[in-house]
């Protein structure tokens, strides 16, 4: 039986279901992506973030639709083969593995950046270790232990606003920059969008959870995802203000850590310690909820013989600790060559192929429902497009050579274990 820290029994009413999804969605996408969002729109960075959450409204429906259709792991895998065919399949999975694998290197680099920066990529590599070893042993973070670490990250997160919003700037207000001064700054919105979409990812935690045991009530699950991206946008608009109150959006696109800077620039050096281990401790069950992502969409495609089924090999607790192991290699291996800017974009580039598929499954899954929830779909796989083809040429020509690589090694192992 799969150990628990807290048991999640509960869970399928509803009242532990909204911290399953905000502990895996508050995390390096608030901490950090108001940099990168700043860096490519400046001060219209703030309509990046309503567009980015247009796109997870979209994909949070038709993801929890998928689910409803498709029980246990791999409901977007499911949907989309069922509906659409074999290749968007692997090419959706593909996108999604590879997509985590990055967020799992990226947090693990960030949390290595707040524990010890002069060592960051070895301790990367020691909590991707240590977090995979832990899940497959069951560890699995609900109920009051799921409400403490969001308690933990919100405490975080307000005690830098406040500290910024506290201590006038050094020199006075920063200059910022004229919105009508700069074209690149207008065009750079949707760029900021693609970006800030990493920062509600997680979502389908709660949309679509691998276990029945995490399910709650249709209502339930449409009330609580909405209240958990409504959170999560009132943290980055909160913690994107509150950083260039203090920097500026200069500056702030030039942070490669903004919570460290921002707090040595409102002089509260003394804290930069305290605030930097709370918030890597905070991100640990982001990285557990990642890998429990990946290990959705891997199980589902070693159901179906897309992966080899040696990796669906469950130990003692129940988890398939190869596919785990697997993941957590690579992850360890990319969070050692990549910082966690560039390992984000491409995540996010990734995870937006990978919705825009989800949306068109979702769409034709639909066809013969509700008119709003198909149309929603249709949005959300335009903007999801858009979106993804905004993200830097690097992080669009890596997921290209992942949709590439990926199926033809799916179908390799398909008629190989055939």
């Amino acid at each position: 039986m799969t150990r628990q820290v807290e048991t999640d029994s509960r869970a399928v009413t509803g009242r532990d279901a909204l911290p399953l999804a905000l502990s895996g969605m508050v995390g390096i996408g608030v901490l950090l992506g108001p940099a990168p969002a700043a860096a490519a729109a400046g001060p219209w960075a703030p309509l990046g973030l309503l567009i980015a959450l247009l796109a997870a409204v979209c994909a949070s429906s038709a993801v929890a639709h998928q689910s409803r259709a498709h029980h246990g792991p791999g409901a977007t895998y499911a949907c989309v083969r069922e509906r659409m065919g074999l290749l968007p399949a692997r090419i959706g999975a593909s996108a999604h593995l590879a997509a985590q694998v990055a967020a799992i290197a990226a947090i693990a680099r960030v949390i290595g950046e707040f524990f010890l920066p002069s060592a960051s990529a070895l301790v990367a590599g020691a909590v991707i270790l240590l977090v995979v070893l832990s899940a497959t042993t069951g560890l699995r973070i609900r109920g009051a232990a799921a409400w403490l670490w969001v308690a933990l990250s919100l405490a975080v997160i307000v005690l830098v606003v406040a500290i910024c919003f506290a201590i006038d700037p050094v020199g006075g207000l920063p200059a910022h920059v004229d919105p009508g001064a700069s074209n690149e700054s207008a065009v750079g919105i949707i760029g900021a969008g693609g970006v800030l979409f990493l920062a509600f990812t997680g979502f389908e935690r709660l949309a679509a959870p691998t276990e029945d045991g995490d399910r709650a009530p249709w209502a339930v699950t449409r009330r609580l995802t909405t209240i958990s991206l409504v959170v999560v946008t009132v943290l980055l608009a909160a913690m994107t203000a509150a950083l260039t109150y203090q920097l500026g959006w200069e500056r702030l696109a030039l942070s490669p850590m903004p919570i460290r800077d921002v707090l040595t620039a409102a002089a509260a050096a003394d804290l930069v310690p305290l605030v930097c281990v709370g918030a890597a401790v905070a991100l640990l069950p982001v990285l557990l909820g990642a890998l429990e992502s990946l290990r959705s969409t891997g199980l589902g495609m070693v159901r179906d013989g897309e992966l080899p089924r040696v990796l669906g090999r469950t130990g003692p607790a129940g988890t398939p600790y190869l596919l785990d192991l697997i993941a957590g290699v690579a992850a360890v291996i990319v969070s050692q060559l990549i910082d966690p800017i560039a390992l984000m974009s491409f995540a996010a580039c990734a995870l937006l192929l990978h919705y825009a598929l989800a949306n068109a499954g979702a769409r034709l899954l639909l066809s013969d429902g509700p008119t709003w929830p198909m149309r929603g779909a249709c949005l959300g796989m335009g903007l999801s497009v858009v979106l993804a083809m905004s993200m830097p040429v690097s992080a669009m020509l890596t997921t290209l050579g992942v949709v590439v690589v990926g199926p033809l090694l799916a179908g390799i192992v398909s008629r190989r274990w055939k």
